[in-house]
């Protein structure tokens, strides 16, 4: 499942923004979105918190942010559909109408930064931006780093192949080369499965588009992604 990862004392802020995205499921402001790129309603409902709920006292996290009258958001600029370029080069995508509307409706400006994803962790803890809010799997390493509300998306991996590979099944890809985007839990859920010890190699990509064109280039035999991106990437090449 996907979630917005905040440092882990911004519970306030990350709160704040719970609250306002089930404003929007409950107005029905998120859907509306959510047909706009996938044509259906894709946001999960009635989810539990995964971490606290009430903030703690002292926790000024959400006035920081009004105070200073803005949200930066760190994002993967290459991952369609959720934040990705459009063809004039601006920032488009499903999570990035949620986080305008969001801050829309809390009274700051929302600010697009672009980041390394591999350092991703890196850039929310030195302060350089304000959360993460970008197609990102919640795994326990990341609940570990950061502070979590809700699970906004269910998600799954997925193995893309050439139309005319010979690989049908998982274990398919033993002997290959397997292209994924570092940093993501792509790579986490294949070492999880028996043939990971069994493939050729692993190539890691700065970004999922990259990798889908050197699979379409044939230097590698696959490619493990999200569903969400995968698909959303072969429908549209």
């Amino acid at each position: 499942k996907y979630g917005v990862g905040f440092r882990n004392g911004d519970i306030a802020l990350g709160l704040e923004i719970q609250a306002k995205l089930d404003e929007m499921i409950a107005d029905g402001t998120a859907a509306e979105i959510s047909n706009k790129w996938f044509g259906a309603d894709v946001l999960l409902k009635n989810e539990d918190f995964i971490e606290e709920s009430e903030a703690p006292a002292g926790d000024n996290s959400l006035q920081a942010i009004l105070d200073k009258g803005n949200l930066v958001l760190g994002l993967d600029d290459s991952f369609p559909p959720m934040g990705f370029r459009d063809d004039s080069n601006n920032i488009v995508g499903f999570d990035i109408d949620l986080a305008t509307e969001v801050c829309k409706r809390i009274g700051v400006k929302l600010v697009l930064q672009p980041i390394d994803w591999d350092a991703k962790e890196m850039e929310l803890s030195t302060g350089n931006i304000d959360c993460i809010w970008n197609g990102m799997t919640i795994n326990d390493e990341r609940v570990a780093n950061m502070y979590f509300t809700k699970a906004y998306i269910a998600n799954e991996q997925i193995v893309i192949v050439p139309t005319k590979s010979q690989i049908k099944k998982i274990d398919g890809l033993k002997g290959k080369i397997v292209g994924l985007q570092k940093g993501s839990s792509s790579l986490e859920a294949l070492s999880k499965h028996d043939v990971f010890d069994e493939v050729k190699s692993i190539t890691e990509f700065a970004d999922n588009v990259t990798a889908f064109l050197d699979l379409k280039a044939n230097r590698v035999d696959a490619f493990v992604v999200d569903s969400v991106a995968g698909r959303y990437i072969m429908a549209n090449n």
